[in-house]
Formats: structure tokens, sequence, C-alpha cells
């Protein structure tokens, strides 16, 4: 199932497709980054794409480069550790299943701990509504007020 992930820290919204590795991991990529103010139409395109990247498979990573996988979301965030990325990130999981896209926000549990989903809080639309999944993901992020229904 093609995904991607958004993150929202140090007034950044990043961007990335996850795709599936050799052995059936995922791994977030490609990381793009967009100020908090990104235009629907530019952000629903990163976001296609981003969809569309992640249905190529990658190689399995090295364990020094799945150490190092995180590094460039942390540069596109503008810091410099995984503690200062995560200290106000917010993320949500974006999917796509036939017609639909959902979109799943998660809570931030520190460092340690990740990140947990919030299902309650996830959105389903159609799949060829780009403005409207680029305006839900700026809401679940806390840029945007809620889209009009």
């Amino acid at each position: 199932m093609p995904s991607a992930v958004a993150y929202f820290t140090n007034a950044r919204l990043i961007v990335a497709p996850v795709s599936p590795t050799a052995s059936g991991a995922t791994l977030a990529h490609s990381p793009r980054w967009f100020g908090k103010s990104v235009k629907k139409p530019i952000l629903g395109a990163a976001i296609a794409e981003a969809l569309a990247t992640s249905a190529t498979a990658l190689p399995d990573p090295t364990p020094e480069a799945a150490k190092r996988s995180f590094i460039p979301f942390q540069d596109a965030a503008e810091v410099k550790n995984f503690k200062t990325f995560m200290r106000d990130a917010r993320r949500v999981d974006i999917e796509r299943d036939g017609d639909s896209v959902t979109l799943t926000p998660l809570d931030n549990l520190g460092p340690n701990n990740g990140f947990e989903a919030n299902d309650a809080e996830a959105a389903t639309l159609p799949s060829t509504d780009m403005d409207a999944i680029a305006g839900t993901l700026l809401h679940l992020l806390g840029l945007r007020p809620a889209p009009a229904a």
C-alpha cells in the first residue's frame, strides 16, 4: 500500500515517501521540507509524489546506514539531533488504499518512546482530491483550521 509520512517541527513541514525494503521492512526516505505557510496545491503535489515514489522497493540498508537513516529528516528540520527533532514534532501517516487516502495523526511520546497512532482523529478522503488531502494534513498538524465540509 503506498504510504508517506509528514512531520512538523522547528517551523518546517516535512513530507517523505515510506517505501518497502527487500526484506519487507519499511523505510522513510528522501524528505522534502516546506515552510508552514505552504500552499495546498504545492503540498498536494508533494504528497502525490511521495505516495507514487513509495511504490518503489528499496534495498535493505546496511546496519550503519540504518542507524543514520533519520539524519536527512534532522537536516530537513535544521536540527542537530533526534532529541531536538522530537521536542515539538507532530506526525501524520498517509496511506493510499485504492480510491482513498487515510491520514492518521500520531501523538508524540518523546524521543525515547516515539509516536503512537491516534486512530480516533484519522481522516479518509478521495485519493483524487489532493487539495482536500493537503488541507486536512495541514489541519492535523495544527497549521490550519479544519477544512470546510
